[in-house]
Formats: C-alpha cells, structure tokens, sequence
C-alpha cells in the first residue's frame, strides 16, 4: 500500500505521477514564525493543481519536509479539493548554502538513532495528531560538494528509517562527488540501493556519475525541468539515458510549484506544474522518443519505487 493524505491506497490507483514537486515552503526555514491562512494558500495554488489533473495526472509526490513548511492540513484540502493523490513526507532538509536553516531543533540536538526512531513512528503511528502518514524520506545535502556532519546524520538516520519502514528516500543533491559520497554511506548501513533515489541528478548533466550509480541499484531522478527555459539540451540526455538500459531506474519530476509563506505570489512566481506535458514530453515525441517510455516513467517506476509494506531483501535490493 501507499500512503497518501487521505489515507492508504493500492499500487494500481497511483496513476501518472509526478514524484518531486512543492504544495508550500517557507523561506524562513525552521524557526519561522510566519503566520498564513489555510484557505489563502488552498485558493493559490488549486488552479495550478487542476490544471495538472486536466493532463491525466493522478498523483503529485510533495517533496517539503517538515522546518521547511511541511503543513499537512493544507495538503489534505488540496487533494480532497483536486482530487489528485498527494503524499507527504517524514526527514529533513539541509541543502544549499545555510547549514541548518531548515533543520528542527530536536532534530538538531538528536542523535541519529533518536532521528531514525522519530521518523518511524511517523509511519508507524502518523505525523504528530493528524493520522496521516508519510510515503517516503526527504533529505537534503552537499550543495556546496561537502557533506557536512549534520547532513550525514541525517542521511544515516533517513537509511535506518527505510531499512526499518520500506520507504524509499528522495536525496537532493546537485552535486555528483555529493551524491557518490551518499551511496558509499548507503552501503554502510547496508541500505538497500532500490530505496535511494538520487534527486536532481540532471542537476549538472554528469552522465558518467549518473551511469554508474545508476547501475548500482539507486534511482536517479531527472527533475530540473521546471526552471529550464530550453528543453532541447535534455533530448541528448534522454536518449543516453535510454540507449544505455537506465529506463528501469529513472523518474521524471518538475521541482515546480509553489506557494511561498511570507512573500508575495503570483502568476510570475510559481512555476507551473503542467508544464512537463505542455512542453517537455512533446519535445520528446518529437525527437523520437516513444510514448511507452513515459508510461514507464511516469507510471511503472514511481509504483515500484512508491509501494510500502514490503521490506525488499538485500540482494533483491542491491541487484548487480
């Protein structure tokens, strides 16, 4: 099963998926005070969210933790209001240049164990009172091209939260010396590669990087796509990614949204989340690329990688 915030629902209901984008974050990060009314943000950003349904879209990954303006009344309006699948995340995020910005103090001042403890029970009991679960792990690290101590906390606390739950992590990094140092923290924890997805690989176009990890076992997960104003650079991408057999361990995303707590919102600052459809799939059309390919990436692939429940075992993890 898989869960959303409306509760719990089969592989097979998951649909078109999108397995990166934003509903809501803050700025201000973890100690922010901000305030906001729900119903403000609902009225925001629905339009955007049925334009995406219009598409055939059914499901929409939101990849904001919790200190970065993870607020899970507002993505229950939204899903019950478009009727789209939205699901949540349990983690932390630590990426850019601000160490710490959007970290909780407990998680802070916690030890990884504590973390991974924490985080568990998100699954287990829900998110604090609400009764929703998590689908997955989001960290964040080494946008700078060092993993600081506090994002390897986090990335070890995030591999025992999935070697305990089944859930899969979602790492953002743009850095590929970044994301091969967390693969060799991975293996130290003896997680299995099927439950690491590596966000933003797209990120600096590292082909050889991407190749490998990707014949690991790992995700990788091209999702730059929602500030991007040319797509044509992607097409050489994409047909390396598919003539080199990766079509197994690749997802596609947007990054797109979002609302902003405190600044002001318009139609010039939200990135459209129907844009992938409008523009980047056609491209692809176009240059040959077959529409099967996207029934596996935008369908196939989040299922496997998205279903919960199941605690895969070592080798059927870590494969070659």
């Amino acid at each position: 099963m898989i869960h959303t915030v409306l509760g719990d629902i089969s592989g097979d209901k998951l649909g078109l998926t999108l397995m990166h984008e934003h509903i809501t974050w803050d700025p201000d990060g973890a100690a922010s005070t901000r305030k906001y009314e729900t119903d403000e943000v609902v009225d925001f950003i629905l339009p955007y969210l049925t334009d995406l349904k219009s598409f055939g879209c059914s499901t929409l990954v939101e990849a904001t933790p919790f200190g970065a303006g993870r607020d899970i009344e507002i993505l229950k309006r939204c899903s019950e209001k478009s009727g789209l699948n939205i699901i949540t995340c349990a983690g932390a995020w630590d990426g850019s240049d601000k160490p710490g910005k959007f970290v909780i103090e407990s998680v802070l001042n916690a030890t990884i164990d504590e973390i991974a403890a924490n985080w568990s029970s998100e699954f287990t009991c829900g998110i604090g009172s609400t009764g929703v679960k998590p689908g997955f792990i989001k960290i964040a690290l080494g946008d700078t091209g060092e993993i600081t101590g506090l994002q390897e906390k986090l990335l070890r606390a995030a591999a025992r939260t999935s070697s305990r739950t089944g859930a899969c992590i979602q790492c953002h990094t743009f850095s590929p010396a970044s994301a091969q140092k967390a693969v060799s923290i991975i293996e130290e924890e003896n997680l299995l590669y099927d439950r690491f997805i590596w966000v933003h690989a797209d990120g600096a176009m590292d082909f050889k990087t991407t190749k490998a990890l990707a014949a690991k076992g790992i995700w990788v997960e091209y999702d730059c796509l929602a500030r991007i104003p040319d797509y044509s650079r992607y097409m050489d991408l994409m047909k390396m990614t598919l003539d080199t057999g990766m079509a197994d361990r690749l997802l596609l995303s947007q990054d797109a949204g979002c609302y902003y707590y405190g600044e002001r919102n318009n139609e010039t600052t939200i990135f459209p989340y129907s844009r992938i459809f409008k523009e980047f799939l056609p491209l692809c059309l176009q240059n040959g690329i077959s529409e099967g390919v996207f029934a596996k990436l935008l369908v196939e692939n989040p299922g496997k990688v998205l279903t919960s429940g199941k605690v895969l075992t070592l080798t059927e993890g870590r494969g070659a």
